[in-house]
């Protein structure tokens, strides 16, 4: 079977229809922004418009499940190079590599990236960002303590603030990456933050 521009959609699970919607949602999202239409997502998704309706109850709880999405990929992303990187002895290499893995998820996603970090984003748009945001600094801000070696009672305290830092950072080298006039590599990127941090951070120096 076909899709709505040749007649009836191709029979899928729910839950893969919902992924492909989602999809295209985010397509038309950022050719369109917060304007899109549930015409508009049917059109690209290929299908009628009943079937979306299958997926999501309205435009809302699309765009809705869609910000979590998204929102979660970048999350599920950081965890996975924070993972990677604790093998790496030394601290400033080991930020190095964690950026390099955000800032080239980043650009493999840029749709995502401009949903989530544009400079017109909608209540909840923004309640996704910020949860996003704080999951990232509480996964990272025991990996940085370790990292520090710093065993004081008030190591948690810092460790989270340098956490908060390093993930504002990363987020402002991300929209300089997205700049088209900007011209910088993922390494450049990660390059420049982590020798931030390496000179202003005494267990980051080497």
């Amino acid at each position: 079977m076909t899709g709505a521009k040749g007649g009836r959609a191709q029979h899928l699970p729910l839950a893969v229809r919902k992924e492909l919607v989602l999809d295209a949602a985010l397509r038309v999202t950022a050719r369109e922004g917060d304007a899109v239409s549930m015409d508009a997502v049917a059109a690209e998704a290929g299908v009628a418009k009943t079937v979306l309706y299958r997926c999501w109850n309205n435009r809302d709880t699309m765009l809705h499940a869609l910000d979590e999405r998204e929102s979660r990929r970048f999350t599920e992303q950081l965890a996975t190079a924070l993972d990677a990187a604790r093998a790496e002895p030394d601290p400033a290499n080991a930020l190095r590599d964690v950026l390099i893995a955000y800032y080239t998820a980043v650009r493999d996603a840029p749709e995502s990236y401009r949903l989530l970090y544009g400079t017109q984003v909608r209540a909840d748009r923004a309640r996704a960002v910020q949860g996003s945001r704080a999951r990232a600094v509480e996964r990272l801000t025991p990996v940085l303590r370790d990292w520090l070696g710093d065993t004081a009672p008030e190591g948690d305290r810092r460790a989270g603030v340098l956490a908060a830092l390093a993930v504002g950072a990363a987020e402002s080298g991300a929209r300089l990456l997205l700049d088209a006039d900007a011209d910088w590599t993922p390494a450049e990127l990660a390059d420049s933050v982590s020798t931030l941090f390496s000179g202003g951070v005494p267990g980051f120096r080497g």
